[in-house]
């Protein structure tokens, strides 16, 4: 009994220790939980109180994002990898923990989605690393702050519409990606608008319209 309490506190301090807010975080009651509004989701999640004030990073919970085209949901176990010592009394935290005994996903309502015809990678954005974006695009970049908001919106209503891609696109600078390019001297005119100062190596326009369409 002893060593099962110990792996439980130690699990729970692992998973804490991620968040630079932990130290300072109050858990809510449900006077709290009774001015949030849960929207149109199945569950009051707030991502003020997750990423804002604990300070949890997006990719914390959104596993995929990094690695592969798919920001992806998160799936339950990851909620209850905190939950399952933090605030599990709470009435919306049950509600998560019965989708987790019943081995079922939480059906969360999508909030920003694409047209089926635009191929968006999220792992090439987040990983896009360039002059203006150093450390990659981040979230917020496309889903606003996210981190201030109780019920997510969408920060811009143009989200996901070609000129919305297109404003960022014929402005920063081409990322590191190389699926179609071709080397390239450096007087070409193809690099005029988009050679990186480090010297000659490919980057594809990012106005073909096979970046998105393909």
């Amino acid at each position: 009994m002893a060593l099962l309490l110990c792996g439980a506190v130690l699990a729970c301090g692992a998973a804490w220790c991620l968040f630079p807010g932990a130290a300072s975080a109050q858990l809510l009651t449900e006077e709290d939980l009774a001015k949030i509004s849960a929207g149109s989701q199945p569950i009051k999640f707030s991502h003020k109180i997750h990423a804002g004030d604990n300070l949890i990073q997006c990719e914390y919970c959104h596993v995929y994002a990094r690695r592969s085209k798919v920001a992806g949901v998160p799936p339950v176990a990851i909620c209850m990898g905190c939950h399952r010592f933090v605030n599990p009394a709470l009435s919306e935290v049950q509600k998560v923990a019965k989708f987790w005994e019943a081995k079922e996903p939480i059906p969360w309502v999508k909030i920003y989605d694409v047209p089926d015809f635009v191929r968006f990678n999220h792992a090439q954005h987040v990983n896009a690393k360039n002059e203006v974006y150093p450390k990659g695009v981040p979230c917020q970049k496309c889903h606003g702050e996210v981190q201030t908001m109780n019920v997510v919106q969408k920060a811009d209503p143009d989200f996901g519409l070609m000129g919305w891609c297109l404003s960022c696109h014929l402005t920063v600078p081409g990322t590191l990606e190389q699926k179609r390019g071709t080397p390239e001297a450096l007087g070409s005119m193809r690099l005029l608008h988009a050679k990186h100062p480090a010297g000659n190596y490919v980057r594809p326009k990012l106005t073909d319209c096979l970046t998105c369409h393909y």
